[in-house]
């Protein structure tokens, strides 16, 4: 910081203490003294102000809330911008308006407490919400216009010409949250003392993808041509891959750091042998913890309560107006909305049966239509499917599978089930995508198609008890199996729908409702015949993670369902390759056609989700990229900020 601001700053604040030193001089005798302590302890405040506000103007640290992204007040980071080997662009528009008021704490509701904080070893949804908070990415895509890229840890990255060089600048100002430890105890002393993010958390990122001993299988895949990382200093990393590939960019710079100096260490603080590091990493204990440097850091957590996150007051950009976010944990969703409309939380997603009942069908007493609550339907980029497992014989026949998909109503669960809050699809491209092939009609609802190709494919009714059966290994198997589901009503409900259907075709399906993490477990060790699913999307495609063959056997990969085409690899490994935007097109509809065909999922809608909330939520708005509802722009009104109503 220039050294004449400084100094500026300086002589006001000596004039404001010579014009008060004046008003000494002239205070009446009687009262003299008690002014003397009033107007000292004033000067005291503030150059405590004074003092606060230079060490965030030295810092780089946005006062006012105006800025927000590259900008702050650090004219290093923003000048960075116009370098013309700089990759990134400065953001659209500040992500917190210069108007927001701040305090008060947004309540709202999760089904179950992780099991484990790690979001590189654990890629379930609540997981990946908290680090929404909890963490920052090297950069991000501008959540206006996400095909640019804009700063967060990285200000500058240059790329050399065929994509296979990247140089990574890092901001030097920003620092890990304190573990929430219990300090009482001697072990954590050396956990007290904030720590600096450095390159070498950036390198570790990398590091803990490629060690084979990690259980990363989500996200492995995306890696398997990255070459090496070199820390060049503290807040520089190049990271050089193969071969130039389509992915390498995004999977570069959009990566979310890891705190290395925890995560080499056990609880007490001792050094990690370097060849147990992968194994130990997969349960470290430190994934009790969301350690990262987001805006939130996490204050508590009671198990199957609450989870409580507080705004980080050390945070190197512009502070979130809300200072806390409680995240009560609520299994039912229709006990989330009674809370929501008693005043008890903030934020929900309405079920399908409350939206028909308070918003389509709402009287004047609808909190909906009487102000006590807004709402809001948005297309979200999520999509539901029924996945079969396809390394099981009773779905190991693609004819079989396309028989449980004409089985399934879907206009019909749509429309009564779901209350219109669901798009049908035909594969793992949204509606209106160009990706989806024009040429893919979707399956219709038709029982007789569906006990044809059961006909076909073997299965019959061959002891007249209504239940279809057919040889394997020599053995009478019936068509009996069990559908892994998240317990949830409107699910319980549609598939109690698909299973009536079933039954009329001699299939019987057996629903086994759980909550998300034991339903995550048995997904992962591939213990279920069937599941529901949901996959949200990401703003580029890269099919290689779920549907590439290699991934079906990957410890905690997203083949879950087993699935094999070698034209389909085939596709998957040029797309990567290639960046010619028609070609790509081609390609993914001709995977599309791939997929159709074979039914490794049955397709089942993608997510419409209605939003209720209350009113004391301001600049309440959902954005294009997931998650939708970060709340990092919202505030709540001031008046309600100490009130639950």
């Amino acid at each position: 910081m220039p050294r004449t601001f400084k100094a500026t700053i300086a002589l006001i604040v000596t004039l404001v203490v010579l014009a008060l030193l004046t008003i000494f001089n002239v205070v009446q005798t009687n009262s003299a003294e008690e002014d003397i302590v009033k107007l000292s302890q004033k000067l005291d405040a503030m150059s405590e102000t004074n003092s606060k506000i230079l060490k965030q103007l030295e810092r780089g640290v946005t006062v006012s809330g105006q800025a927000s992204g590259a900008g702050q007040a650090n004219g290093k980071y923003a000048a960075a911008l116009n370098d013309p080997d700089n990759i990134l662009e400065a953001p659209t528009k500040p992500l917190v308006p210069a108007d927001a008021k701040s305090g008060g704490t947004l309540r709202r509701y999760m089904s179950s407490t992780p099991k484990g904080f790690n979001w590189l070893t654990e890629n379930g949804a609540d997981v990946q919400e908290i680090a929404t908070y909890a963490h920052n990415t090297f950069v991000s895509r501008d959540k206006e216009n996400p095909d640019k890229f804009v700063p967060e840890l990285a200000y500058k990255i240059e790329v050399n010409d065929d994509f296979t060089e990247y140089t990574l600048h890092f901001r030097d100002d920003v620092y890990w949250h304190v573990p929430n430890v219990d300090f009482s105890q001697e072990k954590y002393a050396w956990l007290k003392e904030p720590r600096k993010f450095t390159a070498e958390d950036a390198a570790f990122y990398f590091e803990m993808i490629k060690n084979p001993q990690v259980q990363a299988g989500a996200i492995k895949s995306y890696f398997q041509d990255l070459d090496r990382v070199e820390v060049v200093d503290d807040y520089t990393l190049k990271v050089y891959w193969k071969k130039k590939t389509h992915q390498s960019k995004e999977f570069t710079i959009v990566g979310t750091p890891l705190p290395k100096w925890i995560y080499t260490k056990t609880e007490t603080g001792e050094d990690i042998p370097k060849e147990s590091l992968g194994t130990r990493f997969n349960n470290h204990w430190a994934s009790r913890y969301p350690i990262g440097t987001g805006p939130y850091a996490l204050k508590a957590i009671e198990q199957d309560k609450r989870i409580l996150l507080e705004r980080n007051e050390n945070y190197w950009d512009t502070k979130p107006p809300i200072e806390e976010i409680e995240y009560q944990i609520i299994k039912d969703p229709n006990t989330a909305y009674l809370r929501t409309k008693g005043g008890e939380l903030d934020l929900t997603e309405l079920p399908p049966p409350v939206y028909r009942q308070e918003v389509l069908n709402g009287g004047p007493d609808s909190p909906f239509n009487d102000g006590k609550l807004e709402h809001k339907v948005v297309d979200r980029p999520v999509y539901y499917y029924f996945g079969w497992n396809a390394d099981k014989p009773l779905f190991s026949d693609k004819r079989v599978r396309r028989a449980m998909t004409h089985a399934l109503n879907r206009p019909g669960i749509i429309k009564n089930v779901l209350s219109g809050l669901g798009k049908p699809l035909t594969g793992s491209f949204l509606p209106g995508h160009p990706a989806n092939n024009p040429k893919v009609e979707m399956y219709d609802y038709d029982l007789d198609k569906a006990r044809k190709l059961l006909e076909e494919a073997g299965w019959k009714d061959t002891d007249g008890d209504g239940v279809r059966d057919k040889m394997i290994d020599g053995k009478k198997k019936d068509f009996r199996f069990t559908i892994l589901a998240y317990n949830k009503p409107s699910t319980r409900s549609y598939l109690s729908v698909f299973q009536e259907d079933l039954r009329k075709i001699g299939v019987i399906m057996t629903p086994q409702p759980v909550d998300w993490s034991l339903m995550q477990k048995k997904m992962d060790e591939r213990k279920f015949d069937a599941f529901t699913g949901g996959w949200g999307l990401s703003w580029s495609m890269d099919p290689y993670q779920i549907w590439h063959s290699s991934q079906a056997d990957v410890p905690k990969g997203s083949n879950r369902v087993g699935f094999r085409n070698d034209r389909a690899d085939e596709i998957i490994e040029t797309l990567r390759t290639t960046f010619d935007e028609d070609k790509r097109l081609e390609l993914l509809r001709e995977f599309h056609m791939i997929l159709h065909e074979e039914q490794p999922y049955t397709f089942f809608f993608q997510l419409r989700t209605a939003y209720a909330w209350n009113p004391r939520l301001e600049n309440v708005y959902f954005q294009k990229l997931r998650p939708q509802d970060l709340s990092i722009p919202w505030w709540i009104e001031e008046s309600a900020q100490d009130s639950n109503d």
